[in-house]
C-alpha cells in the first residue's frame, strides 16, 4: 500500500498579524488554521467547553514536534513509529503533519482546552510508503493506547486480510476507523477506505463539488473540504502549507468525530457514523457515488439526537459472530436485536443462534428505508464467508431471499450445534444506511 502522493506545496503562507483583540493565551499558529475558508463550508463553529479529550490517531508519515498550531495537542508520549529507524515525531515528508493540524483545527479551533490529543503513529517512510503489517500494527497500537478514531489518510489498490482483521479489532474496540476514499478519480476500490466498518471520505471543492481526483463508489460516505487546504508544515520555518487530496477530507471528518466524542463520550463508533452521515444533507434515495450522503455540516452533526445503539460490532461473519455474545444461546427460546446496515461497508450483520437437533429456527427481519433484506442460516463450524459458488453448498443451511422490507424464515436443525444467522441488505444499488429488528424463536 502506498501513501497518497503529496501533492505540490501550492503556498507557504505566513501566519496572519494577530491584533491586540486576541487574548494572549491564544496560540496565534492556532487562530490562523481557525480562520481557513474550508471550515465556512463545513458550517465550523468554535469550540466552547469540551467535557472530554478523545484520543485521535494519525496513521501516517510521522507528526513533526513543535509544527505551528499543535501546541498543547500532540500525545508526545505515546508516539510510536512503525518504520525501521523511524520516530514518529520527525516528519520527513510532511503529510502527516499537515493532516494532523487538520484534526486539531476542526477538533479544538483555538479553545485553550483542546477537546483533542492527536497520537502520532509512523507508518510511512519519507516517501509515503507503508506495508500492510505496519498498517495492521499501527492501528493495533492506536486501540492499545485508547484511540477513538483513527485517521488513516492513505491509500492502495491491493484487499488485506491483515488489515481487515485489524481494523474488526478497532471496530470492536470503540474506535472509529476514518479512511480517505482514494485519489485515483476512478470508481475503482481503494483500501483502506472500501474495507468494511471503514468511513470513507470524499473529497469537494470550495463550491462543495466534487474533486475530479476524489476516488468514487458506494464506499463513500460522506464528502469534506479537500482543496487547497492551510494547515501545519513539517518546516517549522515556513510553518503552514497548503495541500488537495481525499487525505486532507479524511482529516476533516476526523475532527469532526473528535467534536462529537468531545460532547458525547460514550458514543459507538456505529453512533458517531450516524451522526456524521446524517449532516450530509442528502436524501437517503441519493446516489452520490463521490459524496456519499453529501458534505459534512458540523453544526447538524453536534444537534441531531443521539442515535439508537446499533448491534454489536464487528458481526458480519461467523467466526466474527462468535466472539460475541449469541443472540440464542443454548437453552434459551428467543432473541430480538435492533441494529444497522450499511452500503458497502456493512452489508451484513450475523448473530449466534444455538439449536438441537430437530429444533425449529423461526426469524423475521424488518428492515427501514424501504430497503430489501434477506435472512440466511449458516451451519455449526462455518468461516468467513467467500463469495464464490463453493462455500454457500458447503455451509449454507437455508435461505430467505424474496424481495421486500420484511423477510421469514422457518428452518428445522438438521445437527445440534451454533448456527449463524445472518441478516442482509440485498440489491444495495444505492447509499443507504437502514435500521432493522430482528425477532427470533426456537421452538421443538
Amino acid at each position: 500500500m502506498a501513501m497518497h502522493a503529496a501533492p505540490p506545496v501550492a503556498a507557504l503562507v505566513a501566519p496572519v498579524h494577530m491584533s491586540a483583540r486576541v487574548p494572549m493565551q491564544v496560540d496565534p499558529d492556532a487562530a490562523t488554521l481557525a480562520a481557513q475558508p474550508y471550515l465556512r463550508l463545513i458550517r465550523w463553529v468554535g469550540v466552547t467547553s469540551p467535557i472530554n479529550t478523545p484520543v485521535v490517531a494519525v496513521l501516517d508519515t510521522g507528526v513533526q514536534q513543535g509544527a505551528a498550531g499543535l501546541q498543547g495537542r500532540i500525545s508526545a508520549t505515546g508516539a510510536m513509529s512503525f518504520v525501521s529507524g523511524g520516530n514518529a515525531l520527525v516528519d520527513p515528508e510532511g503529510h502527516g503533519t499537515h493532516v494532523a493540524g487538520i484534526i486539531a483545527t476542526v477538533a479544538s479551533g483555538t479553545a485553550t482546552s483542546p477537546g483533542v490529543s492527536i497520537l502520532p503513529v509512523q507508518i510511512a517512510d519519507a516517501q509515503g510508503s507503508t506495508s500492510a503489517q505496519a498498517l495492521a500494527s499501527g492501528i493495533r497500537y492506536a486501540i492499545s493506547r485508547g484511540a477513538k478514531v483513527i485517521n488513516l489518510s492513505v491509500q492502495g489498490a491491493g484487499y488485506s486480510k491483515v488489515e481487515q482483521s485489524a481494523i474488526d479489532d478497532a471496530t470492536r474496540a470503540g474506535a472509529l476507523v476514518i479512511a480517505a476514499s482514494g485519489n485515483t478519480g476512478t470508481d475503482a476500490k481503494e483500501y483502506p477506505g472500501a474495507y468494511r466498518h471503514v468511513l470513507a471520505v470524499g473529497a469537494v471543492d470550495p463550491s462543495g463539488q466534487p474533486l475530479p481526483e476524489s476516488t468514487r463508489g458506494l464506499q463513500v460516505a460522506i464528502a469534506a473540504p479537500g482543496q487547497d487546504i492551510l494547515s501545519s508544515s513539517h518546516d517549522l520555518n515556513a510553518r503552514f502549507e497548503t495541500r488537495s487530496g481525499t487525505s486532507m477530507a479524511a482529516a476533516v471528518i476526523s475532527g469532526v468525530a473528535a467534536r462529537i466524542l468531545a460532547a458525547r463520550p460514550t458514543l459507538s463508533p456505529a453512533q458517531v457514523t450516524d451522526l456524521i452521515m446524517s449532516s450530509g444533507g442528502n436524501p437517503a434515495s441519493a446516489v452520490d457515488r463521490a459524496r456519499g450522503t453529501g458534505v459534512v455540516n458540523l453544526v447538524k452533526a453536534l444537534r441531531t439526537r443521539t442515535p439508537l445503539p446499533d448491534a454489536a460490532e464487528p458481526d458480519d461473519d461467523p467466526p466474527n459472530a462468535r466472539l460475541l455474545p449469541a443472540l440464542i444461546a443454548k437453552g434459551q427460546t428467543q432473541g430480538e436485536r435492533y441494529g444497522r446496515l450499511r452500503t458497502w461497508a456493512d452489508l451484513r450483520d450475523d448473530a449466534v443462534v444455538h439449536l438441537e437437533a430437530g429444533q425449529v429456527l423461526t426469524a423475521e427481519a424488518t428492515v427501514s428505508n424501504n430497503s430489501d433484506v434477506d435472512l440466511y442460516v449458516w451451519r455449526p463450524g462455518a468461516p468467513a464467508i467467500k463469495s464464490d459458488t463453493t462455500f454457500p453448498r458447503q455451509w449454507l443451511a437455508m435461505g430467505a431471499v424474496n424481495r421486500g422490507s420484511v423477510e421469514n424464515l422457518r428452518y428445522r436443525a438438521s445437527q445440534a450445534g451454533d448456527y449463524v444467522l445472518e441478516v442482509r441488505l440485498a440489491g444495495a444499488q444505492r447509499i443507504v444506511r437502514p435500521r432493522y429488528h430482528l425477532q427470533v424463536t426456537v421452538s421443538n
